[in-house]
């Protein structure tokens, strides 16, 4: 027992002081910063969350703020507007290694690594492969590499820091947290009309936008947010995915006044959806519901409550039903040989670049052009189409066939397989817990609907700032494992209350 109490006193000692190790790192670089010019915010921004996790010894206080940071886009903003070093931008993930390193050295746990981890190795497998047939293979090596980086490397990192049911409920919070304080900046923005600052790089706005009828009938000029991450229509999905997550939240606090919260965060981060006036976040928000449906997740009074939330959605926010009409057109497309002239440009170069990604996935089947590879071949294949003439290098701007013509159906195959596996599981876990454990059968029913929303919005998007939908795939994954049959948390006592959303209607009844 002595010799056993001895090493653990030993390993605490080595963690505190590798610990301050890597903080004196930081310092060090962030003076050096400072010295060279910059303003000294960010000696602090970047160096006080660490020293407060090693300094009280909560190493999943890190994993809160790494969650926080990545999903907010704050370190990437620090460095394209305030000059913040992009080595240390880079640095943001490796503060998971501290909740890992207490993990393995001090609870002397082993490492988690799922089957759905193994699809991605897969993926990733091929895409190497791909990579020694492509046309550039130093430039599509360069983008397999960050692709691991801020793909599997964040995946294993954060599922091996989210163990417990506490770290994933603060997790959760810490995401959601995240929303509102995006929402509220933007939102500010649009009330105000304050376009002409980008808030320090946190409301970046697409100023020509789209064209809107005011009541007056004169035709003006509304903006889109695109949030800190300077693309508005991935800000949108960014956002809406973290709809389930509030409402989970807000369903299952016990506590009244973090109840209030989660709602009051959740309205935020609706606000911070809708000011990005994104077509295509409605229709992933749309085909997410119907999946929902299809798979018992929605009762009908509470499609009834959603249909009317929308209803006072739209009557507050007109411009929305214009944007929304105008995808009517998209089917005229389709349909008519003579529709290109009645098609707006942004949906007449999607489908053109669309086609070309149809045609290269035809061509190059099994492992693709390569990583990154296929807007080198856009123009090429997009006159093939027919309908609109390419300028410059196109992205996909569809998940399934941006990933099947850079990687193949080999990697899209991996790719679905490793989704499919994660919502298998969060599906069962939802039916065995729903009665036992309401909070547990919740949690996963969000993030099913999360991942839904991803893939339903992914039509018109295609697969990058990938570190996003990494971590949202990392907490999917964390839960089924927490939540497991052969885990501790699951066979743990409920919690004895009923079904949340049955004790919220009572409340409200």
């Amino acid at each position: 027992m002595e010799a056993s109490s001895s090493k653990s006193d030993v390993q605490q000692t080595a963690y505190l002081w590798g610990s301050w190790f890597a903080i004196t790192c930081l310092w060090i670089l962030a003076a050096f910063h400072v010295l060279s010019g910059a303003s000294p915010i960010w000696l602090g921004i970047v160096v006080l969350p660490v020293v407060l996790v090693a300094g009280y010894m909560k190493p999943h206080l890190a994993t809160f703020a790494c969650v926080f940071l990545i999903y907010s886009n704050l370190p990437v903003v620090a460095a394209q507007f305030h000059g913040l070093p992009y080595a240390v931008v880079a640095m943001t993930p490796a503060m998971l290694l501290l909740p890992l390193g207490y993990f393995l050295w001090i609870r002397e746990e082993g490492v988690i690594f799922p089957w759905e981890g193994m699809l991605v190795v897969g993926m990733v497998v091929v895409q190497a492969f791909g990579v020694m047939f492509s046309r550039d293979p130093d430039e599509s090596f360069s983008d397999l590499v960050r692709a691991i980086f801020e793909g599997l490397g964040l995946f294993f990192l954060a599922i091996n820091a989210i163990r417990t049911p506490e770290i994933l409920r603060g997790s959760l919070w810490a995401i959601l947290a995240t929303g509102a304080f995006m929402g509220a900046v933007t939102g500010h923005q649009y009330f105000t009309n304050n376009y002409q600052s980008n808030y320090g790089g946190l409301a970046q706005a697409d100023q020509l936008g789209f064209s809107e009828v005011n009541e007056r009938g004169v035709s003006v000029i509304r903006a889109r947010s695109a949030g800190p991450i300077g693309e508005k229509n991935r800000y949108a999905q960014n956002m809406l995915m973290l709809l389930p997550i509030g409402v989970c939240l807000a369903l299952t606090e016990r506590k009244n006044w973090l109840k209030t919260v989660a709602w009051f965060a959740t309205g935020l981060t609706v606000i911070g959806w809708a000011v990005t006036f994104s077509r295509g976040s409605v229709v992933g928000l749309v085909g997410a519901i119907v999946i929902a449906v299809c798979l018992g997740y929605l009762r009908p009074r509470v499609l009834a409550a959603m249909g009317i939330t929308a209803v006072l959605f739209v009557a507050l926010m007109p411009a929305y039903r214009e944007r929304v009409m105008s995808l009517i057109a998209a089917s005229q497309f389709v349909s008519s040989s003579r529709a290109t002239e009645e098609v707006d440009g942004s949906l007449r170069s999607r489908a053109t670049i669309m086609m070309a990604a149809a045609n290269v996935i035809a061509e190059n089947p099994i492992l693709g052009v390569g990583q990154g590879m296929f807007p080198s071949y856009a123009r090429e294949y997009g006159k093939k189409s027919g309908y609109s003439v390419l300028e410059g290098n196109w992205e996909a701007h569809n998940l399934y066939l941006g990933i099947g013509a850079d990687s193949g159906l080999m990697g899209l195959s991996c790719f679905l397989a490793a989704i499919g596996v994660v919502i298998v599981k969060l599906h069962r876990i939802r039916r065995r817990l729903l009665e036992t454990n309401p909070t547990a059968a919740l949690t996963a029913t969000a993030l099913v609907f999360s991942l839904l929303i991803y893939l339903a919005s992914g039509m018109f998007l295609h697969f990058s700032y990938i570190r996003y939908f990494w971590l949202l795939f990392a907490f999917a994954s964390a839960t089924a494992t927490i939540y497991s049959p052969h885990s501790a948390s699951s066979r743990h006592e409920s919690q004895n209350y009923s079904d949340p959303i049955e004790r919220l209607a009572n409340q409200n009844g």
